[in-house]
């Protein structure tokens, strides 16, 4: 499981922007993100709707359509060698840019090779089966196309048997290879989208938003399903969701995304118990809890900023409850947030010597602050 470069590193995102080209003005939806995710690691993206959580992962796979322009930044992928001809060989990839490390640059690569590397290493799972389903063609057909079109060297009765073992996999009986997306329930048909996604055994997939729209009890099989699958074939995985309560049971890291910037990025446990971001403690409070003594909640006062006019300084300032002068002006940088650990990272200038020179703010300090405003809420 290590790379070329001696790592276990899989993906390695640098400084990327996406901007949606409009008329009446540019639309900043992803703005110098950068993340590394390891092999086997579940990342978990989230935040409010906007955000540009589902923008992110589409520009790393290359599924933008104009408007949308990637204007900057590195998606590095770094595969590592592949067994008896069942994944993406790099010597395929002819005339692909490799660096010197074995990363090979996912924006760079000629529609071709993209064509060839999309399914084989990187599989996405969007968010609404139904339009990703194509609604003329059954479920099996869809699964075998693409066995097909990637693994010409298998006969019709390996692609159906495959097809088989693949709905015996996410828990759908093989007699459901000649049912059509309308003849599916909402939970079929993602289990049947998270089929396609496992077909060619891909190292890394995105899944954006699988379990919207599905109701409770649903959406608790499609999380153990796929934290199953996570385990048995040590999947690569990155889950994009705004409900903040179910990466905190499956994701091993957790980024939280605000204005198209990343707000904070720490482990699932870090978050959870030290939220150090004012966003981030409001979207854990925008949930109740099944244990304690009930709570007035209101959530985060105010609405997301408009993308085309993001306000000075942080985007988050205008409806946090810590802020103060400096975040009016000044641009706050993603560091971290407590030298004890490194690995939390927090982009808030509460946590930065140059402008806040008191003492840091701990998680009772945002709980009072947003206590109060459910106080004052209760009062008017």
């Amino acid at each position: 499981m290590v790379t070329s470069a001696g790592t276990n590193k899989l993906l390695e995102v640098k400084h990327m922007c996406v901007d949606y080209m409009a008329a009446n003005g540019t639309v900043h939806a992803v703005t110098d993100v950068s993340f590394t995710l390891e092999r086997g690691e579940i990342l978990g993206l989230a935040g409010e709707s906007g955000c540009g959580k589902s923008t992110l992962a589409y520009g790393i796979s290359r599924l933008l359509r104009p408007p949308a322009v990637t204007t900057n930044g590195e998606v590095l992928y770094y595969p590592r060698p592949r067994e008896n001809g069942r994944r993406l060989e790099i010597s395929s990839l002819r005339g692909a840019p490799v660096r010197e490390d074995g990363a090979i640059d996912i924006l760079r690569l000629s529609p071709e090779q993209l064509r060839t590397f999309r399914w084989s290493d990187l599989a996405i799972v969007f968010q609404s089966a139904m339009n990703a389903l194509n609604p003329v063609m059954n479920i099996g057909t869809q699964i075998m196309d693409v066995l097909r079109t990637h693994r010409p060297e298998m006969g019709p009765d390996q692609r159906k048997q495959r097809a088989v073992e693949l709905l015996k996999l996410v828990g759908i009986a093989p007699d459901r290879l000649r049912s059509y997306p309308h003849e599916l329930s909402g939970g079929m048909r993602q289990r049947a989208m998270i089929a396609i996604a496992l077909a060619l055994t891909p190292e890394l997939i995105i899944m954006d938003e699988p379990t919207t729209a599905l109701d409770v009890v649903v959406q608790r099989e499609i999380l153990e399903l796929i934290m199953d699958l996570c385990k048995e074939f040590g999947m690569t995985l990155i889950f994009i969701t705004h409900d903040l309560s179910l990466l905190l049971e499956l994701a091993d890291k957790i980024i939280i995304m605000y204005a198209g910037r990343i707000a904070e990025k720490a482990s699932s446990q870090d978050l959870y118990l030290h939220p150090r971001h004012p966003y981030s403690y409001g979207l854990l409070n925008s949930f109740p809890t099944l244990h304690g003594p009930r709570r007035k909640m209101i959530g985060i006062p105010g609405s997301p900023p408009d993308l085309r006019d993001v306000p000075s300084g942080c985007a988050f300032h205008p409806r946090c409850p810590l802020a103060f002068s400096a975040c009016k002006s000044a641009l706050p940088v993603l560091q971290p947030a407590l030298a004890e650990i490194p690995g939390q990272l927090v982009t808030c200038h509460l946590y930065n010597q140059q402008y806040n020179s008191g003492r840091t703010p701990t998680t009772a300090d945002l709980a009072a602050k947003y206590d109060a405003l459910a106080e004052g809420s209760a009062v008017r």
